[in-house]
């Protein structure tokens, strides 16, 4: 999305307007978040059970999605109902960033010059700086009205003096008013801006790890319901705000749903479909509508033109999920795993019942047998327990797939963002090189949705990180303009590496730990993100060491998922148990 689509005008903005001091305290604050949700989510993890039952007839009915259809009108259905939240993930994620986002230009605003050019105001009220632009937070102080000063051009020995009637912002760069702009939060108030991204930041980091853990412990649809909600609550909130308190507490509430608004029915549908049309329902959302709603939304942006009205248009949408999430069964496979076996039974015979599917009562029987008697059997597969790291070091293969797992989603994360950044140096409107970078994913996305069932997840991903970073090293010679064509070639491949993995991890995860392993993943997609910058200012000491080392990290990427397991024609796993032997088989690595 990548993921964990997303944040390069804020990014962009961290180089342009913050001090390093304030980049270093953000980047130690959500590294200490970070490591806090690591330590959550390997505290809440599922005390494994085995769920293999030796029966023939069992294992022949615990595949279900046979019997019950494997991509019939309900699939369709589900897959349709990934749309529109795909869609809003993106307007909410892009959305923050416009919120928050100010013109390169801004000066002191003298009512007096109001009527004046823009280079008239500031050659004649605005001093200079030592590298030559001119000052944003001071203006000269005359002793006459500015209307009567005869003069074209500043005395520069004229008293200066801090802006006193506000600024005013160049709307031909930026033609629409946000946040900062509406309350003037620039030069000694900057630090606001700060202040609401690390709101947002942490509230997507601990809704990721809360509603990781309802998805897995109260289902996956009310998750849905409640993710969704949150962001429609924080929206509605955020447009009421007058000042700083409010809106911090406002966009920590939109950015506390935002991922799992998304990610819940992404894991639904996955669970709920055969094995063969996995590739095709997931990049519907992933290759379609999210970069197709990262696409529109600058446009969108431009047509409302002031900031609440347009936070207000994407936060109503909102409602469209929620009551999508009403007509939503809930995911049968989760159900089941945790032992609920009187509902996982009446939602496969929903299930059936829309696909028009006639299932003999003795086939129902065995299959309510068969997880009866594994829910019998395993009674500890119903229950989830605290334990500690000491429990967890018992399995280090473990321990090392939801590392790899990790690493993999913020290497992939940085890289992508990273890439992106680059491409906006090119000296087009970022508008349109906003709407090419969302929506040069579609393309991207084609391609695991053409190779993924035939190449494999892991020789596929390996592949495109590889090839991202050649062209990374490709743009080490090139000049300036080739250099950032060649960055927006080599996001093409990481995007699409990116869409590989959301599927692929999904697919890796067992269902009992499924939503806290998507949510440390979104949280390491977040962070990837968020540190993205640093490795773009590193142009100071060499103009192309940022592809030097976006192209290291894309080659370590590769070369760590060596280590996974393909799953390719496989079932999902229900329990770690049943994960363990997938996690250790010595696969081909190509």
């Amino acid at each position: 999305m990548g993921h964990a689509m997303y944040l390069h005008f804020l990014s962009t903005s961290f180089l342009n307007c913050w001090h390093w001091k304030i980049i270093s305290h953000s980047v130690v604050f959500i590294n200490f978040i970070v490591f806090f949700s690591y330590i959550l989510i390997i505290s809440f993890q599922f005390i494994p059970t085995a769920a293999i039952m030796n029966s023939i007839s069992c294992v022949q009915y615990k595949n279900y999605q046979p019997i019950i259809g494997e991509f019939g009108i309900y699939q369709i259905l589900l897959a349709a109902a990934m749309i529109p939240p795909a869609i809003l993930f993106s307007f909410s994620i892009m959305g923050d960033t416009f919120l928050l986002i100010l013109p390169v230009d801004y000066w002191c605003y003298i009512p007096e010059l109001a009527t004046r050019s823009k280079e008239e105001q500031l050659a004649l009220a605005i001093p200079k700086l030592k590298n030559g632009m001119f000052d944003k937070c001071r203006m000269y102080q005359v002793e006459t009205n500015w209307a009567d000063i005869n003069v074209s051009k500043a005395d520069e020995s004229w008293p200066k003096i801090p802006c006193n009637n506000g600024w005013k912002y160049d709307l031909d760069q930026l033609p629409f008013v946000t946040i900062p702009m509406n309350y003037n939060w620039v030069c000694d108030q900057e630090i606001f801006r700060v202040y609401l991204v690390i709101a947002w930041f942490v509230g997507s980091i601990v809704g990721c790890l809360f509603c990781g853990y309802l998805c897995d412990h109260w289902g996956r649809d009310l998750t849905f319901f409640l993710s969704n909600w949150c962001v429609f609550v924080g929206g509605f909130w955020t447009s009421m705000c007058n000042n700083f308190y409010c809106f911090f507490f406002a966009r920590f509430m939109a950015g506390f749903g935002v991922h799992f608004a998304f990610l819940s029915i992404f894991i639904l549908a996955l669970e709920n479909v055969g094995m063969k049309h996995r590739t095709k329902v997931g990049n519907l959302a992933l290759a379609l509508a999210l970069p197709v709603g990262g696409g529109i939304i600058p446009w969108i942006v431009l047509w409302c033109d002031h900031w609440k009205f347009f936070n207000q248009v994407i936060t109503l949408t909102f409602t469209i999920p929620m009551l999508l999430s009403s007509f939503i069964l809930e995911s049968a496979t989760w159900l089941l795993a945790k032992g609920k076996i009187d509902k996982g039974m009446k939602v496969l015979k929903q299930v059936a019942k829309i696909n028009k599917k006639s299932i003999s009562d003795d086939v129902w029987s065995n299959i309510n047998n068969c997880y009866t008697n594994i829910s019998v059997e395993q009674p500890s597969k119903k229950n989830y327990r605290f334990y500690r790291w000491l429990h967890c070091a018992e399995s280090s293969r473990r321990i090392g797939v939801i590392i790899i797992i990790m690493s993999y989603q913020f290497i992939l994360s940085m890289t992508q963002e990273g890439l992106r950044q680059i491409a906006f140096l090119l000296r087009v409107n970022h508008f349109i090189i906003f709407s090419i970078s969302e929506l040069i994913e579609v393309p991207a996305g084609v391609v695991p949705l053409l190779l993924l069932d035939r190449v494999g997840r892991k020789p596929l991903s390996i592949w495109l990180v590889f090839i991202c970073s050649f062209f990374c090293l490709c743009g080490i010679p090139a000049p300036e303009v080739a250099y950032e064509i060649i960055a927006l070639c080599g996001m093409f491949f990481i995007a699409a590496a990116n869409k590989v993995a959301k599927q692929w991890i999904v697919e890796l995860l067992p269902t009992v730990i499924r939503g806290e392993g998507m949510a440390l993943a979104s949280v390491m997609e977040v962070v990837g993100s968020v540190l993205s910058p640093i490795v773009i200012i590193t142009e100071i000491w060499y103009r192309t060491l940022p592809v030097v080392i976006l192209a290291l990290m894309s080659l370590i990427g590769g070369i760590i998922i060596f280590y996974l397991p393909e799953t390719m024609d496989e079932g999902l796993s229900a329990s770690l148990e049943e994960s363990d032997p997938r996690w250790s088989r010595n696969q081909q690595m190509l």
